[in-house]
């Protein structure tokens, strides 16, 4: 590479120097004269490759000045500004020999912690923290206070030579390569007026760029109203979904448009950003909450979930963990880019969660208790269970409550929490039936034909196909005498799920029984002098057949 190509890519990619107040100053400098040198070449003919490189070297800059104190949203528009600023200020001011800074001399060793530019408060300081610690930059109190040193010597005359007598109303004055220089050179002075560091026609030209996006979003906002009232929750939350993304497709334009070629200045500039940046992060906590519940009713809508299945609503809890969680990640980072600091934000957060907690203790029970269900699955919907002292078919399990038709057709809401507690008896989902029954016998049977009674109705169930035959099954016994009668307790599995065919087993083994007795000629007692015991067990049976019944014949859909 020859020496002049060699010198423009140094000059192109070299970075500032910090080590010292001097080099500080002298980057300071150096910069600010290759800026104004950048400005006039742009003037001269508008590129955006022009304009690409004047953004590198305020970027160089910037890397000199302490901004740590400004929002990360308003940092580009604040460091060019103090920029401008300091090219104005130095120039009204008498050249500092470089020897007389600290660091200029290689006599300089021990370096001090802070210099001023001599004759102003603008003070260089050595970084103690931060990504730029050790390195000594224009300190955050003296970029405060700029404008206001700018002010005080505008009028004062140009002690150096220079390009611009004033960078500072050139950068505010600027535009971009879209606007040409005939079309601001036909603006009236009128409009030309500065604003808060911004002329006039700059922010009328902005509000009208601004209206049109907001013509468009609500032109938009009355598309997607009229396409959400009709098809699934899929399109309904896809059009609803559309709203955000266009608004964040305006965005992007308008401020690109208004950034590279209206180019905003000074406190109008730095009150725009922040308000544009606030609702930038708004509107994309708002896509990402509607597309959190857009995947998962996506994903519910396929055949293999059925809407209201507990796969279904356990999407749907996740769906609005995943929202708040996204939601509150997003609102803490923009916040963070506003100037808000998220730790106190999340301790401010963190405070209000803890007092919300408190005050919403029973709806957080019942959405753990809610999860507790969805992670154990106790029940499907449409399952019959006993819960407490109460029977039904289960209908809906929500976030915060299920819903369960009782057998009477009455529907019960039971909080999920309080379901979590519970021992739920799931009827739906045996894998064979209980034939449990006990005959009542005369006191008076004769033992033989007791025996003869025992071996009949063994060699009956054994030669039963659907009753199970292991492990002791069935069993016939005679379990006592009881108050004024004998207990014959005959319990089998009959091997099926489907309560129908349970029912015709049953059936055709109690008439096989009832035979059995007549042709043995054995008794049974009157039903009002059967024992207590002897009773609940028939209450008991009952109930149990009523259960399954119910479970036969009510039609629920399950997942």
């Amino acid at each position: 590479m020859n020496a002049p190509a060699y010198a423009m890519a140094e000059r192109a990619l070299s970075p500032v120097n910090t080590s010292s107040p001097s080099e500080t100053y002298q980057s300071l400098v150096a910069g600010i004269d290759r800026l104004e040198e950048l400005y006039t070449d742009y003037k001269a003919d508008k590129s955006f490759d022009k304009l690409r490189e004047i953004r590198y070297q305020f970027g160089r800059l910037r890397a000199l000045l302490d901004l740590t104190d400004v929002p990360s949203a308003n940092r580009v528009k604040v460091g060019n500004a103090a920029m401008t600023y300091l090219a104005d200020i130095l120039v009204r001011l008498p050249p500092v020999d470089v020897k007389d800074i600290p660091g200029g001399s290689p006599s300089d060793k021990a370096l001090p912690a802070r210099w001023s530019i001599p004759g102003t408060d603008i003070q260089i300081a050595k970084m103690e923290t931060g990504s730029q610690a050790n390195e000594y930059l224009i300190t955050a109190q003296s970029i405060a206070n700029l404008a206001d040193f700018y002010h005080r010597v505008e009028d004062l005359p140009v002690l150096q030579p220079r390009r611009y007598s004033s960078l500072q109303k050139e950068h505010i004055n600027a535009t971009g390569p879209l606007i040409p220089n005939w079309l601001t050179s036909h603006v009236p002075d009128s409009l030309k007026v500065v604003y808060l560091s911004t002329p006039l026609w700059k922010i009328i030209a902005i509000a009208i760029v601004a209206f049109a996006m907001l013509v468009v979003a609500v032109l938009w906002a009355r598309l997607t109203r009229i396409q959400r009232r009709r098809g699934s929750e899929v399109r309904r939350l896809g059009w609803q979904f559309t709203l955000p993304t266009m608004l964040l497709l305006l965005y992007s334009i308008g401020d690109w448009f208004v950034i590279s070629h209206l180019n905003p200045a000074g406190y109008f500039a730095t009150g725009e950003r922040l308000l544009s940046t606030a609702a930038f992060y708004v509107v994309v906590a708002w896509a990402v909450w509607i597309a959190c519940y857009l995947i998962a009713e996506t994903i519910i809508n396929s055949p293999r979930i059925a809407g209201n299945s507990l796969d279904a609503h356990l999407l749907r809890l996740t769906a609005r963990v995943a929202a708040i969680g996204s939601v509150g990640a997003i609102l803490i980072y923009g916040a963070n880019e506003i100037g808000i600091p998220a730790l106190g934000l999340i301790a401010g957060i963190g405070v209000g969660g803890f007092a919300l907690a408190l005050a919403a203790q029973s709806t957080i029970e019942n959405l753990f208790g809610g999860v507790a269900l969805f992670v154990d699955r106790p029940f499907r919907i449409g399952d019959v269970i006993s819960f407490g002292d109460q029977r039904g078919a289960v209908e809906m399990v929500g976030t915060r409550s299920s819903r369960i038709r009782a057998m009477d057709g009455t529907l019960v809401t039971v909080p999920n929490s309080d379901l979590a507690r519970m021992k739920i008896v799931n009827y739906s989902r045996r894998n064979k039936c209980l034939f449990i029954h006990t005959l009542a016998l005369q006191v008076d049977t004769p033992p033989a034909r007791l025996r003869q009674l025992l071996a009949r109705l063994r060699e009956l169930l054994a030669a039963e196909p659907m009753v199970e035959k292991k492990d002791g099954w069935p069993r016939v016994r005679w379990t006592g005498v009881a108050v004024g009668h004998l207990e014959v307790e005959i319990r089998a599995y009959v091997q099926t799920d489907n309560y129908t065919k349970f029912l015709d087993v049953q059936e055709s083994l109690l008439l096989s029984i009832f035979e059995l007795i007549e042709a043995l000629q054995i008794k049974l007692v009157q039903p009002r002098i059967v024992s207590t015991a002897g009773t609940e067990r028939i209450q008991r049976q009952s109930s149990e057949s009523h259960i399954d019944s119910y479970t036969e014949h009510t039609s629920v859909s399950a997942d």
